[in-house]
């Protein structure tokens, strides 16, 4: 049996941070981040943008606190994908605080996701929450430093 990756410091990867995105509605956003997946996992870009805009119709994933964790599940996939964004504008995501979102972990899951899936989301949910982390990943200047900065926080 296949063991697939479940914590968050194994779906990270430096190539798959994007730092200083420039885009401005969440659409856009969504967009970029299934460019990434796709040229990094060979996935489908509007398999994947209409997986994210579709789970994000059925509520906002915004964490508040300016974090977001938009996911879903997506067909043919056999195990998690992540990519971590954080855009030059903080975006309207409609955050249970009301706060724009600059901070975006966006999660893929298997169509047919799991228990350790939603632990997977509930860890990193976790994370955001922690004002160290957020802190200190606002000020990580490289993908190589927000890389290292999951690998420490996930150990942690």
């Amino acid at each position: 049996m296949v063991t697939h990756p479940m914590n968050i410091a194994e779906l990270i990867k430096p190539e798959t941070i994007l730092l200083d995105l420039n885009v401005s509605t969440r659409n856009r956003l969504f967009e970029e981040i299934a460019r990434k997946l796709e040229q990094q996992y060979g996935l489908n870009r509007d398999q994947i943008v209409k997986s994210l805009i579709a789970r994000e119709e059925l509520g906002s994933t915004a964490l508040g606190l300016g974090m977001a964790l938009p996911h879903a599940r997506l067909k043919g996939l056999t195990e998690a994908k992540a990519v971590y964004v954080r855009t030059t504008l903080a975006l309207p995501f409609d955050a249970p605080d009301g706060k724009p979102v600059s901070h975006v972990l966006a999660l893929l899951v298997p169509e047919r996701a799991t228990e350790a899936h939603l632990q997977l989301l509930a860890s990193v949910a976790q994370l955001f929450s922690d004002q160290d982390f957020r802190q200190r990943l606002r000020s990580c200047a490289t993908p190589d430093a927000v890389y290292q900065l999951f690998q420490t926080s996930a150990q942690a």
